[in-house]
């Protein structure tokens, strides 16, 4: 991921696609991606070069964390029935 400015605008892309700048904010106010100044090659013949983004030793983890979680999706459907309460219990065996 690569910061250019352009017009006094920043702009933020991963290879073809454009991230929001307020993503790339938020995970740096977290402290789990930095921007390394001039790092990267220019987008084109005679730029300048570009800010490089790359995620901190914090952010490597929580991505890790991340992709080896379970994913928390649930089917419609197959949510289990609430347990029954012991007054409910209780007024069934009458």
């Amino acid at each position: 991921m690569v910061v250019t400015s352009s017009l006094g605008r920043q702009n933020v892309h991963y290879r073809d696609e454009r991230v929001l700048l307020g993503t790339l904010r938020a995970l740096e106010a977290k402290g789990l991606a930095e921007r390394v100044p001039e790092s990267a090659p220019a987008a084109y013949v005679g730029g300048p070069l570009q800010d490089r983004v790359r995620l901190t030793p914090a952010g490597t983890t929580a991505l890790a964390t991340a992709i080896s979680s379970p994913p928390t999706r649930r089917v419609p459907g197959t949510t289990p029935a609430p347990a029954p309460t012991a007054a409910k219990t209780a007024a069934r065996s009458r």
